[in-house]
């Protein structure tokens, strides 16, 4: 029964996809791409930008899995293929969120020594999302759609789909490099074409746990907030969602002030985990200099 109020929990949250199916009318991606450049800004604008930051506000809402709600603070720096995104809260059992990528690799913040949460378990077991600059749309310096010459992706047919009632273009995204299994989809406003979800899903098979951490089997682990607990083999299926809105004029440019990771996990006999992180931007800022580099590696 706990497994099956899981799955509508989960069906319910991210499941409002409705595809419409290709039309004669919809656009070419390389249609859709051109337009959502243009909404970000002009050519020569967006050439000049070497940084992105930003500081803000951020919460977090445990749905399944857990309960409870905390709020704190934001900050994410984007520095040609380098990104950091920290969100902090006062609170012991989960002090941060803490995702880095350098240039070479991929680090996350632990919640307590050894023990990653699940969110941070995901964006270091499938690493290439930061490596690819596709973790925070827009605010990726490395954003892959700025150049896709560079990128060089598979590109798959735009359709339309309805996303919570909202008709929006669909674009499935493959980088050149694997990401095994994954699968990644693109979505932008079918008016501004600006870049409002990325979707990213994962199907595993023969998977012992939910997540990778050192013993979920350890009762010293086992209370952790947030934390799935282990589970027999069987498939299991992990879905990051980021949703970006509120866009605003900033100098030349336009740019998101809402952005929202939802994560999802569903694996056998057990009963999921769901949650949903908010950030709003307070402040934010471009070709910001004298960055610490060390910013770009967490888990220090």
């Amino acid at each position: 029964m706990k497994r099956k109020i899981g799955l509508l929990l989960i069906a319910c949250f991210i499941l409002a996809i409705q595809p419409s199916g290709l039309r004669a009318s919809d656009p070419s991606p390389e249609q859709v791409i051109a337009a959502h450049l243009k909404s970000i800004g002009a050519p020569e604008v967006l050439s000049q930008i070497q940084s992105i930051s930003f500081v803000g506000t951020s919460d977090v809402t445990f749905i399944l899995g857990m309960s409870g709600q905390l709020a704190g603070t934001s900050v994410l720096v984007s520095e040609g293929p380098r990104m950091s995104i920290i969100m902090r809260f006062s609170d012991i059992n989960y002090p941060e969120e803490y995702f880095a990528h350098d240039g070479r690799s991929v680090t996350v913040g632990n919640i307590k020594p050894g023990l990653r949460s699940p969110l941070a378990d995901f964006l270091f077991r499938y690493d290439r999302i930061m490596k690819n600059g596709i973790l925070g749309g827009v605010f990726s310096n490395a954003w892959p759609l700025l150049d896709v010459r560079r990128s060089n992706p598979r590109l798959m047919r735009v359709r339309q789909a309805r996303v919570d009632g909202v008709s929006l273009y669909e674009l499935e995204y493959r980088p050149r490099d694997s990401h095994g299994d994954m699968t990644i989809r693109f979505f932008f406003d079918t008016e501004t074409y600006q870049h409002v979800r990325t979707e990213y899903k994962v199907v595993t098979k023969d998977d012992l746990t939910t997540g990778s951490n050192p013993d979920l089997n350890d009762p010293n682990t086992m209370n952790v907030p947030g934390m799935p607990t282990a589970q027999i083999r069987g498939e299991s299926y992990y879905t990051l969602v980021e949703r970006f809105g509120d866009f605003r004029k900033v100098g030349e440019l336009t740019m998101p002030y809402s952005y929202t990771l939802e994560y999802m996990i569903d694996g056998m006999n057990q009963s999921g985990f769901i949650a949903r992180w908010k950030i709003d931007v307070l402040e934010l800022g471009f070709n910001m200099v004298n960055f610490d580099q060390e910013i770009f590696k967490a888990g220090r």
